[in-house]
């Protein structure tokens, strides 16, 4: 099965009714689910999300966003172990002049580790790491 990494920028939009890209991340997972694509993520994403949708849109849709992630039979995730961090710790501190978030980096390694090669994503990020973008080929279909 095809695996896709989906970070944060993809969640945040599609529970965000308000964000200019709420249609395109719905239209994406949508395609994706009837793609039978497995989506990967890691708790740290998971993390990411809710300190986001919180503060954009509220508690009761942190809480809704998370319950539906984790019960998804598209997600899996993935929780991410010490030696994994300390993996993360160091591209980091090789990479400050990228701008990358630590969540970034843990995204990063985890897909290298696990040779997960495109991501679902806004985050300009993933492409400059040398990671494909699904969202680009799902607009191009």
């Amino acid at each position: 099965m095809n695996k896709v990494f989906l970070d944060t920028s993809v969640v945040v939009t599609f529970f965000d009714k308000g964000d200019p890209l709420h249609d395109e991340s719905k239209r994406m997972l949508l395609d994706i689910s009837r793609k039978k694509i497995r989506l990967i993520s890691t708790d740290y994403v998971l993390d990411e999300c809710i300190t986001t949708i919180l503060a954009k849109i509220g508690h009761k849709i942190a809480v809704e966003s998370v319950e539906l992630i984790l019960n998804s039979n598209l997600i899996s995730m993935i929780w991410l172990d010490e030696p994994m961090l300390m993996k993360a710790w160091e591209y980091f501190k090789k990479h400050s002049d990228k701008g990358y978030s630590f969540t970034d980096c843990t995204s990063f390694v985890l897909m290298k580790e696990m040779k997960i090669d495109r991501c679902l994503s806004f985050d300009r990020h993933f492409e400059q790491a040398g990671f494909k973008n699904f969202c680009k080929s799902l607009n191009s279909d």
